[in-house]
C-alpha cells in the first residue's frame, strides 16, 4: 500500500468486507493501487524486504530502478570492449587512414595518457563530461593551448567510438572552451635580421647539407612540421619558378602550387638544392640544434672549436645548455619570419597569403603570422640575404673509442716504422 507522500509500505493488509457488493466496489481502487505500487515475489519475502530496506539506507533518495540501471552499466551481461582495447583500435584505424604522420602521433600520445589515467579498464558510455573536463583540466604542467589539444584528441576517440556505436554520445563534445583556462594573447614572435643572416651563415658554414631545408622555410614559407619531413626536391621547379606540394604532403590534403617567390630563394636553391631526395637530412634535430647554438657564438675561432665536437658533446656542455635556456627559437619562427618581412617589403598581406597557401581571412593572418616593428626596408633588406658558399665546411670531428682506437694507434706506430 502508499502512504500519504506516494511511498510504499511494506506491510501486509488485508481489507475487510461487510458484503460482497462492498467488496466488488472497492476492486477498482485496488487494481489501480496495484498498477501503481507493481506487484513482485519480493514484496512477500521477508529477506527480499530486509534487502530493500537496507539498499535504500545506503543510497538515500536515490530510486533503486537508478541504482540498478548504473550498476548494469558497469557491469554489462554480455562482454564489451574497454577504453584500453578501443584505443588499439582507434590508433590503428588512424594509421591505415592517414599513416604514421604528425597526427597519427600527437593522437597516440594523448589519447594514451587518457586512457593510462584510470580510464583505461573503464567502459566508454560510463565516462562522464565532468570526468573528462578534470582530467583536461588536470594535465601535468600544461598551457591552455595544451589542454584545449587534449580534449580535442580526446574528442576525436569518442567521435570514432560513436560512430562504431561503442557509445550513445560523445561526452567531450560537450565541453566548451570557455570551460578551460584562457590562453593569454602573445605578441607574435619571429627572427630579426641579423638572426636570419648569421643563422643561415652558420649554416653554410657548419652544415651545408641542411640549408636548403631551412631556406625552403625561412624564403618561401613552407609549413615546418606538417609538410617539411616530406618535402621532396622534386617540388621545385626552377624552370617555372614554382614550388608543387603534392596532396599527399600538403597540410590541406591538396595539390598546392606556389609561385611569386623572391629571386633570392632561387639563387639559394641553385647553391645548395641536392640532385633528389628528401631536403630533410639524417639526424636533423641534433643538427639543427648545432647550427642554433653556433650561430650565436660571436667569436669565430671558438664557434669553429665547438663546431668541430661530436654533436651530442656539444649540446651537453654547460655553456651550450645556457645559450639555448637565454635564447630559445621562438614557436613556428621560419613561417612567422617569412610572412613578417614579405608583407613589410610588399605592403601586402593578400600577396604574402598566396604564397603561404594561407586560406583564412587577413585578421588571421596578422593575428597568427605576423610580427610587429619591421620597415619596408628591412623587408627589402631579407630578401636581399644571398648565399656565400664555404669551401671547407667545419664538421664534427669523429672521437676514437674502443677497438677503433686501438687500431688507429696500431696504424699510427706501423706508419712511423
Amino acid at each position: 500500500m502508499l502512504d500519504a507522500a506516494g511511498r510504499t509500505v511494506m506491510q501486509r493488509h488485508r481489507p475487510y468486507y461487510g458484503t460482497k457488493a462492498l467488496a466488488e466496489a472497492d476492486k477498482p481502487r485496488i487494481l489501480a493501487q496495484h498498477d501503481t505500487t507493481g506487484s513482485g515475489s519480493f514484496l512477500f519475502d521477508r529477506n527480499a524486504a530486509a534487502d530493500y530496506e537496507a539498499a535504500k539506507k545506503i543510497i538515500g533518495d536515490v530510486r533503486l530502478v537508478d541504482v540498478a540501471k548504473f550498476w548494469r552499466l558497469h557491469h554489462p551481461e554480455k562482454p564489451k570492449p574497454k577504453l584500453a582495447a578501443l584505443l588499439t583500435e582507434f590508433l590503428k584505424d588512424v594509421e591505415e587512414r592517414l599513416g604514421q604522420e604528425r597526427h597519427y602521433s600527437d593522437l597516440k600520445s594523448r589519447c594514451g595518457m587518457f586512457v593510462a589515467a584510470s580510464f583505461g579498464e573503464r567502459y566508454p558510455e560510463t565516462i562522464t563530461r565532468q570526468e573528462i573536463l578534470d582530467y583536461v583540466r588536470g594535465v601535468p604542467k600544461a598551457a591552455p593551448r595544451t589542454m584545449r589539444n587534449h580534449k580535442t584528441a580526446v574528442c576525436e576517440f569518442f567521435n570514432w567510438m560513436l560512430d562504431r556505436q561503442h557509445v550513445v554520445a560523445n561526452p567531450a563534445a560537450g565541453i566548451k572552451k570557455r570551460m578551460l583556462p584562457r590562453d593569454p594573447r602573445k605578441e607574435i614572435q619571429f627572427l630579426t635580421l641579423d638572426q636570419v643572416t648569421r643563422y643561415l651563415r652558420a649554416a653554410e658554414r657548419y652544415d651545408p647539407d641542411i640549408v636548403a631545408h631551412e631556406v625552403v622555410q625561412l624564403i618561401a614559407g613552407v609549413r615546418a612540421d606538417d609538410e617539411m619531413a616530406d618535402f621532396s626536391t622534386e617540388f621545385v621547379h626552377p624552370q617555372t619558378k614554382e614550388v608543387v606540394i603534392p596532396a599527399a604532403v600538403a597540410k590541406t590534403e591538396a595539390r598546392e602550387v606556389i609561385d611569386g617567390l623572391e629571386d633570392n630563394f632561387w639563387a639559394w636553391w641553385k647553391a645548395y638544392a641536392p640532385e633528389k631526395g628528401l631536403l630533410r637530412p639524417k639526424n636533423h634535430g641534433p643538427r639543427w640544434d648545432r647550427i642554433r647554438v653556433l650561430a650565436t657564438i660571436e667569436d669565430q675561432q671558438e664557434a669553429d672549436r665547438l663546431a668541430r665536437l661530436p654533436i651530442k658533446h656539444l649540446l651537453r656542455l654547460p655553456e651550450v645548455r645556457e645559450v639555448r635556456r637565454r635564447e630559445p627559437w621562438p614557436w613556428n619562427a621560419r613561417r612567422r619570419t617569412f610572412c613578417t618581412y614579405h608583407i613589410a617589403k610588399h605592403q601586402s598581406a593578400a600577396k604574402t597569403a598566396l604564397i603561404m597557401r594561407h586560406r583564412g581571412s587577413s585578421y588571421t593572418l596578422h593575428n597568427s603570422y605576423r610580427g610587429l616593428g619591421i620597415t619596408q626596408e628591412q623587408g627589402d633588406a631579407y630578401f636581399q640575404i644571398l648565399p656565400s658558399p664555404v669551401t671547407l665546411p667545419v664538421r664534427p670531428e669523429i672521437v676514437l673509442r674502443g677497438a677503433a682506437l686501438a687500431r688507429s694507434k696500431v696504424g699510427e706506430v706501423a706508419a712511423g716504422a
